[in-house]
């Protein structure tokens, strides 16, 4: 008995060591204006709308002088990203999915500034292979397999650890937002951009056509993640009151593979059972972290929040995700104190119950209270105009959404209704 008392004070205290040193990575004043950064996914297809194959990219990228990084930088056997210019090109999971990693910038018209371009090239590179590059969320045709996965040396353990829902990785693509955060604002900003990743859904869904036709999800990517665990990838199940919580939270999930140098070790037991040995590991955490897949997480690396359940949007629409994440972030005091009045002191089993009917039925889920997603929609556009950089206008589509009651999910399945998965790549192909 005393033995486990022993170890469970060192485990707290290993705990409150790793929160300090995750403090330390973000400033204590945030500078002016908050900058956003971008991580885009989008599903590579053959005419037919089987998969294609991101390599195919990496030819004409190395002619234009991009800088190559490889999985294993002593073998160079495995390109996974090219950089060229201020932006990098890389390999998702999924064979077929091509991410396209922007730097952060200080407002959305510069992100526009260089978002369209690297995404025209995407196209075009992918069209000069016999490709086609999709404004869309997954693989409209192609299930995940085995054989779809980069053969990246991490990613074998992981799918022996979760064996097929690994796989569902190796189709879906989002568009992930990092925005930066003051020291002060970490835990608000895990607990805030969870608890709204419902409403996040609601607004943003793009991938209820997979495996070759409409599926039960409007948002095939996180209904079929979910199998992964319900708090292990999506919202988190309650509100943090410091940052020890969260990380004890984290660091009781299973931590299926550590990371040991350039290996890569199957696990599975809770990280706690690790730093109980090993102490406060920082690296270590971060790695098991970075596979916890919840819907906002702390980067320290960057000193930003990732946002993270937003599928690929229409290539006319293609910062609406960003947009909206973005004035998530900026308009939080305000979304707390809206979520508050219209649900009580805690909107988690609300917003919980709702995040899982979003998955399915997009904007014809129930809302939580009246007027629940045009109160949060309103507060965020208020959120931008504040900023003054007149970045309200990237949340058009969010709005004209919330006034049709039409997700991009919503087209995607009547493109296919009425023409087939062959509608369905000509209406969103960049």
């Amino acid at each position: 008995m005393a033995v486990r008392r022993s170890s469970r004070r060192l485990v707290q205290a290993t705990i409150e060591s790793l929160a300090e040193q995750m403090r330390r990575h973000y400033p204590i004043t945030l500078r002016s204006p908050r900058r956003i950064g971008r991580e885009a996914e989008f599903p590579l297809v053959l005419p037919d709308g089987r998969a294609g194959e991101t390599s195919r990219l990496w030819e004409p990228l190395l002619a234009a002088g991009g800088r190559v990084t490889y999985d294993d930088p002593a073998r160079k056997t495995l390109i996974v990203r090219i950089d060229v210019g201020q932006v990098g090109y890389e390999v998702e999971t999924g064979r077929a999915t091509a991410e396209i990693v922007f730097p952060p910038v200080d407002d959305l018209n510069q992100l526009e500034a260089i978002s369209a371009p690297a995404v025209a090239r995407l196209a075009t590179l992918a069209a000069s292979r016999g490709m086609h590059a999709l404004g869309y969320g997954i693989q409209p045709r192609t299930r995940g397999s085995l054989a779809l996965m980069t053969p990246k040396r991490r990613y074998l353990p992981f799918y022996r650890a979760l064996g097929r829902p690994w796989l569902h990785f190796t189709t879906t693509a989002s568009d992930q937002v990092q925005v930066d955060l003051a020291r002060d604002e970490l835990v608000d900003a895990i607990n805030m951009m969870n608890l709204l990743s419902g409403p996040l859904i609601a607004l943003t869904a793009n991938s209820s056509v997979y495996a070759g036709r409409a599926g039960r999800f409007v948002s095939g990517r996180e209904g079929l993640l979910g199998i992964l665990g319900e708090y292990r990838h999506g919202m988190t199940p309650r509100r943090f009151a410091s940052l020890e919580e969260y990380i004890e939270f984290i660091s009781g999930q299973i931590c299926y593979v550590l990371r040991k140098g350039n290996r890569f070790e199957r696990y599975d037991r809770p990280l706690t059972a690790y730093l109980a040995r090993h102490g406060a590991d920082f690296e270590q955490f971060l790695w098991h972290e970075h596979y916890t897949w919840n819907s906002a997480r702390p980067r320290v690396q960057n000193a930003t929040i990732e946002i993270r359940p937003a599928c690929q949007q229409p290539p006319d629409e293609p910062l609406a995700a960003a947009a909206l994440s973005l004035a998530m972030v900026e308009a939080m005091p305000h979304l707390w104190a809206f979520v508050q009045e219209r649900l009580g002191p805690d909107p988690w089993p609300s917003m919980i119950a709702y995040r899982r009917q979003v998955i399915r039925h997009g904007l014809r889920a129930r809302g939580p209270a009246p007027r629940f997603l045009a109160g949060i929609v309103d507060l965020c556009e208020e959120a931008l105009r504040r900023r003054g950089r007149g970045e309200e206008k990237f949340l058009l589509p969010i709005r004209r959404r919330l006034v049709t009651r039409r997700l991009p999910a919503d087209r995607a399945a009547a493109l296919v209704r009425r023409g087939g998965i062959d509608a369905l790549i000509n209406g969103t192909r960049l």
